[in-house]
């Protein structure tokens, strides 16, 4: 199953058409880097995978309990903040899981105990 399809993707700015009937799948594994010269569609393309933007035709869907983010190009960010910082802000949870996934692989390598002593 996809993480994401789009199908039938059309859309435009007035004469502008930036999408006619395009279709994308994203499989678990794969990526995608959006790459084209201004005014091609690339920050619009984000923001109808995001829902911000709905297309004139077509279907976005991703799978469920997908949780999608981005960081927006105009993103005021404060200049003394690391890139690891604002990161760290942005996935607090998944960092959050990590540490909590690590403790409980260290639990488990000590061993089981018995009656508080291991055995």
């Amino acid at each position: 199953m996809s993480l994401l399809d789009i199908e039938g993707l059309t859309h435009s700015f007035g004469e502008n058409v930036l999408y006619k009937n395009a279709e994308i799948s994203l499989n678990k594994g794969e990526h995608i880097g959006v790459v084209g010269q201004n005014g091609t569609g690339k920050s619009t393309l984000i923001k109808i995978c995001t829902e911000q933007i709905m297309p004139d035709a077509g279907r976005v869907v991703w799978q469920p309990n997908i949780s999608v983010g981005y960081l927006d190009q105009y993103a005021e960010i404060e200049k003394e903040m690391t890139m690891e910082s604002f990161l760290r802000s942005a996935f607090g949870a998944l960092y959050k899981m990590e540490e909590e996934m690590t403790a409980a692989y260290d639990k488990a390598a000590r061993g089981p105990m018995v009656w508080g002593c291991r055995q």
